[in-house]
């Protein structure tokens, strides 16, 4: 698992190059309170798998048959990426998959040749 928290980028009306770190199958990143993010993937020559976020508070709304392990209430980005593709996601509210150390975790499926830069909006 990376820690991509000292990749993340706050642009302001001085632009800046989006900085990429290679993504492994589990990745995460802190989260402030009240911020918004924009995740920028990019893929090179092999294809992925899903893409998610791990929701960490939605237990409690669990279906009688779910756990939170089971991954019910996860945010899939996406169930694959293709070859030489691009994804962006949004998370205007970050909390509900902050743990309790108040990081994102994210999961990628065959991340081979996947990339991540985090981009801090508000």
């Amino acid at each position: 698992m990376t820690d991509m928290t000292a990749f993340i980028q706050a642009p302001s009306v001085v632009g800046v190059a989006p900085v990429y770190t290679q993504c492994t199958a589990t990745d995460k990143f802190a989260a402030s309170l009240g911020s918004k993010y924009l995740l920028h993937y990019k893929n090179g020559a092999t294809p992925t798998g899903i893409l998610k976020g791990t929701d960490q508070t939605s237990a409690a709304q669990a279906p009688p048959a779910a756990v939170l392990s089971g991954g019910w209430a996860d945010a899939q980005f996406s169930a694959s990426m293709g070859a030489t593709s691009e994804l962006l996601v949004y998370m205007d509210n970050p909390l509900r998959f902050r743990d309790g150390q108040g990081f994102v975790n994210l999961s990628h499926g065959t991340p081979t040749t996947l990339s991540l830069a985090i981009i801090k909006t508000a």
